[in-house]
């Protein structure tokens, strides 16, 4: 994996921390993942899922992530779930 160093000003950074926190993710893998989504790439896996803190700022990209690949996501209060596309679930192809 490539490294990558950004410059955050303090107060970006503090808040980026307290929503990692939220989403029980580290600030780095939180910044890892809203990479992905926002150039339109879906990392997530039952495995290593998208952090819910996701699906709360930004529901649209994963929704249109969600149309050609399943979206897993992680909630740390509420468990694991998967984002299908409708006709992937009506055609029977979305995972178990």
């Amino acid at each position: 994996m490539t490294d990558l160093t950004i410059n955050l000003p303090d107060d970006l950074h503090a808040r980026l921390v307290l929503v990692a926190a939220a989403g029980g993710i580290d600030p780095e893998k939180l910044v890892r993942q809203i990479l992905a989504v926002r150039v339109g790439v879906n990392r997530s896996s039952k495995e290593d899922p998208f952090s819910s803190v996701l699906l709360r700022n930004r529901p649209e990209d994963l929704l249109d992530l969600a149309r050609t690949k399943p979206v897993f996501i992680r909630d740390v209060d509420h468990g694991d779930f998967v984002i299908v596309a409708q006709e992937r679930y009506n055609d029977g192809s979305a995972p178990e």
